[in-house]
């Protein structure tokens, strides 16, 4: 049995070393400055406490301060809400993504984004991300192009299925992840920044219950990736590489029985890295705190998987709520 109690409070105890004295907001990291707060940190914030189940009421002063604190992220004209750290879309994508948490909308248009209503920009935008060489930093905008138009409402059911249906004809047969055969060039990424980059769009899929295209295909590369060494867990360190992972094989668990003792023996597994680290970073002194809360919110996010896998095996005096169950984009 894993006791997760000193780590819940070590996260409590973080997301208030973070908050700044500037509009209700928090920063990212505790290096940062304390007078000013950042998208990353304070969106980090929601999801944190939405997690672990502890996100203010609807309606109360604290839940009004996140509303108003994540907005002022936006830029009136562009739309866009810009994050230290990340692409635009990235920013944007997740900062509306708290929002929907808060059962809130940005205040402007996303004006910037407009001309992507259209199928063929749509699809040019998409076909021009560079799937060889940046996979995994290009999926925070083609995944976050869609997470970001459609929970704040700007685009409609046909536009959803155009987006859906370029993944789909874009399926690697053969890794079953996407860009078909963008990893099987000679100047291509290592397969597991592929592996990383589809967990974006697969979350997407998930929120309109799409079915994986090819899951024995994706299985097989998870397999192959593991059995390879090739998957950069981090022992004693937040990252958000255990929910990538973790996300995308109880997915497609969940869709074929290919391979399944190989399978659940690769999630149990992970699933037992992850609380091996959890228990190491849960130590220190009763005031420690964690510098960087957008890694810490990834591992969070994370045990949320490993609980519903193994809950007989974590105490933990909770249920965490599992975020990108409810919308996309992390």
């Amino acid at each position: 049995m894993t006791d997760i109690r000193p780590f819940l409070a070590k996260i409590r105890r973080s997301i208030a070393a973070h908050r700044t004295a500037a509009a209700d907001g928090y920063r990212r990291k505790l290096s940062d400055s304390s007078a000013s707060a950042d998208l990353y940190g304070t969106a980090n914030a929601v999801i944190l406490l939405y997690t672990i189940n502890e996100l203010p009421a609807f309606g109360t002063d604290e839940h009004l301060a996140f509303v108003s604190s994540l907005q002022q992220f936006q830029d009136p004209h562009t739309g866009l809400f810009n994050g230290i750290g990340h692409h635009p879309l990235h920013g944007t994508a997740f900062a509306i993504s708290a929002l929907e948490l808060l059962d809130s909308k940005p205040l402007y248009p996303l004006t910037d984004l407009q001309e992507l209503k259209d199928k063929a920009a749509l699809y040019e935008f998409l076909a021009g991300l560079n799937w060889v060489r940046e996979p995994w930093a290009e999926s925070h905008k083609g995944a976050g192009l869609y997470a970001a138009m459609v929970l704040a409402g700007e685009v409609d059911a046909a536009w959803e299925d155009a987006y859906f249906n370029w993944l789909h004809e874009e399926t690697d047969p053969a890794t079953g992840l996407w860009r078909k055969q963008a990893m099987h060039t000679v100047a291509s990424a290592p397969l597991f920044h592929h592996l990383a980059s589809s967990f974006h769009y697969l979350f997407n899929l998930n929120y309109r219950n799409r079915k994986m295209r090819y899951p024995d295909a994706w299985i097989d590369t998870c397999l192959q990736l593991n059995n390879a060494g090739e998957i950069p867990l981090k022992a004693d360190a937040l990252s958000f590489v255990e929910l990538d992972v973790l996300y995308t094989l109880i997915c497609a668990a969940s869709q074929t029985e290919h391979r399944a003792a190989e399978l659940q023996a690769m999630i149990h597994a992970i699933c037992h890295h992850l609380l091996n680290s959890v228990e190491s970073l849960s130590g220190g002194p009763d005031d420690d705190v964690f510098e960087d809360i957008h890694e810490l919110c990834g591992t969070t996010c994370a045990l949320a998987l490993v609980q519903s896998v193994m809950s007989g095996q974590i105490v933990s005096g909770r249920i965490l709520q599992k975020v990108l169950d409810r919308r996309p984009f992390i």
